[in-house]
């Protein structure tokens, strides 16, 4: 069966493509191109459903429909690989931009007041 030749590296490929750090361009263009074939490949799966039953017989899938399972899983793993990423940058920003108001507000604080009506 050629799908088992097929499923290990694309969900080791999907691991790790998904935990990467996600500011960079590359990464970006990525997430765009794998929205863009997800969304294509998903519409004709639609329209040509016989299509992906050709597919899943040639990589030894006994039906179209366990085929779409596998894809949409390892899509799925990539999805909550690089939104737990995302959510792990967001947070480290956040801590970062707490820090600075925080210490902003001391130094307010700690500025010698200056008196009433000088």
């Amino acid at each position: 069966m050629i799908i088992k030749f097929l499923l290990v590296p694309a969900l080791l490929g999907a691991v790790f493509l998904s935990l990467r750090a996600r500011a960079s361009l590359r990464g970006q263009a990525r997430r765009k191109l794998l929205a863009l074939l997800t969304t294509v490949a998903g519409v004709l799966a639609v329209i040509f459903p016989d299509t992906l039953q050709v597919a899943a017989e040639w990589v030894g899938v006994t039906r179209g429909t366990d085929l779409l399972l596998y894809v949409l899983a390892l899509v799925i793993i990539y999805l909550v690989g690089s939104t737990s990423v995302r959510f792990r940058e967001q947070e480290s920003r956040l801590v970062l931009l707490a820090r600075q108001v925080a210490l902003s507000e001391a130094e307010v604080r700690m500025q010698p007041r200056r008196a009433i009506g000088s």
